[in-house]
């Protein structure tokens, strides 16, 4: 059986009146060489503090007195960096500086890239760059605000596919360490006022595009990136094009320049476009042969896939096929708002790469009115379908809600339209006629 100490043990393991003393010097001490050590911390940080203020003001001065005044003594050096830089002559008319609040900024008149042939490939009229003092720290040429005024840049792609941008040969299958994306956005704001774009396609033998009043902006701050774009086509091609996007990444990410670990939402509005006259520039999801109208869309995306797609038309006289094996539409009027969402949670765990949609997805049409060439009318009417694929032994499951559907221009538009061989022989079948309000079908493995 355990017994507890006697008094006399437990005195014995008491402190003494020296060793209590001796401990208390020692924490003295030990509060002496904390405060010592913490006062000479402190110094050292305000003499640091005070070395980089005044290395930062005596660069000021320099700057402001020295170096900027005579800013057009360094023209040659200034042109053999960039040309270097580039590896085309470059070449600058004039260099102006001045001052943007406590930033110094930088004008470079008519500045002129030519390509290896020597012929002019990027003309700038304009430069203004405002310089940031991050660039003292970053050991990188940071701009707060970098413009180039009614730049006239070339864009060609030759016979073999090489597409050459201001006369630099850009290899889309080079990898490479994505420098120069990080580069620019890590710049505060770039701006492209009033420019012209010639795009040449040799491959496509296109004629040459030539976009009117092209105007950039580029925000970075941090974790967000905004841009927009807008440029005036020629007049037989319609009208303005806008283009804006919003992406985020996660933060202190390795590379902010990777578009596979942006968030964010891709925004277009083209307005009173002739479809028929952009098929010899790029390739239309399905054939087109003739239209007109305004398209204005909204994509979501997350990690450089499509999540939501929205988008409002108002065309008319459309000529198309949605898929090879259906016979063409013709369309006197569509307009509408179009909506699709495809389950993205299904699709990460998916092994393969699948079409959209087919790991679930929902599709929906509001206001949404047609009328075809030979009568067939579809009145304005919101209709939702939603797929849910199989899982957990659960079979796939599809769900269709509509406020109003004609039944028979349904069946008519059948054979016109990309629906499954089940759902085609279904209305085949059963021959509907009539008009069906509030309708809300589920259909399993259907």
């Amino acid at each position: 059986m355990s017994t507890l100490p006697d008094s006399q043990h437990q005195q014995h393991h008491l402190p003494s009146k020296e060793e209590i003393v001796i401990s208390w010097r020692r924490m003295r001490e030990a509060y002496r060489l904390a405060n010592l050590a913490s006062h000479h911390l402190l110094g050292f940080t305000i003499k640091l503090g005070l070395a980089i203020y005044f290395a930062l003001v005596i660069l000021f001065l320099c700057l402001r007195y020295l170096v900027l005044p005579n800013i057009d003594y360094y023209k040659g050096d200034i042109e053999k960096l960039a040309s270097s830089a580039l590896g085309l002559p470059v070449t600058i008319e004039r260099v102006y500086a001045s001052w943007s609040g406590l930033r110094p900024n930088l004008i470079l008149g008519d500045v002129v890239i030519n390509d290896k042939n020597g012929h002019t490939a990027l003309k700038l009229p304009s430069v203004s760059a405002t310089l940031s003092w991050w660039t003292v720290f970053s050991t990188q040429l940071r701009f707060s605000r970098l413009e180039l005024g009614r730049p006239d840049l070339d864009i060609r792609r030759d016979v073999d596919g090489k597409i050459y941008v201001a006369g630099l040969f850009i290899d889309p299958n080079r990898g490479g360490d994505g420098k120069g994306a990080e580069w620019l956005l890590a710049q505060r704001e770039i701006l492209i006022r009033q420019g012209r774009l010639r795009w040449t396609d040799l491959q496509r033998a296109a004629p040459e595009l030539v976009l009117e009043d092209v105007n950039f902006t580029l925000q970075n701050q941090w974790r967000r990136h905004r841009a927009g774009l807008s440029a005036t086509p020629p007049a037989s091609f319609g009208g303005p094009v806008d283009i804006r996007t919003d992406f985020e990444h996660r933060a202190f990410a390795a590379r902010i320049a990777d578009v596979r670990q942006w968030t964010g939402v891709l925004y277009a509005d083209v307005r009173e476009t002739d479809l028929a006259v952009w098929k010899a520039y790029f390739n239309y999801p399905f054939e087109v042969q003739r239209g007109n109208g305004s398209v204005r869309a909204w994509l979501d995306l997350d990690r450089a896939k499509l999540v939501n797609f929205t988008a409002d038309l108002r065309l008319s006289h459309v000529e198309a096929r949605l898929r090879k094996d259906l016979q063409p539409l013709h369309l006197r009027t569509v307009q509408g708002r179009v909506a699709a969402r495809e389950d993205m949670a299904a699709k990460r765990h998916a092994e393969d790469q699948p079409s959209f949609g087919r790991d679930g997805h929902a599709v929906s049409l509001h206001d949404f009115s047609l009328e075809t060439e030979d009568g067939l009318h579809l009145a304005a009417s919101a209709i939702e379908e939603s797929f849910v694929a199989a899982k957990d032994k659960k079979p796939e499951a599809t769900h269709l809600k509509a406020s109003a559907l004609d039944l028979h221009t349904l069946a008519d538009l059948a054979e016109r339209l990309p629906l499954s061989s089940a759902q085609r022989q279904m209305l085949h079948d059963f021959a509907p006629s009539g008009v069906v309000k509030n309708l809300s079908v589920y259909f399993p493995c259907l």
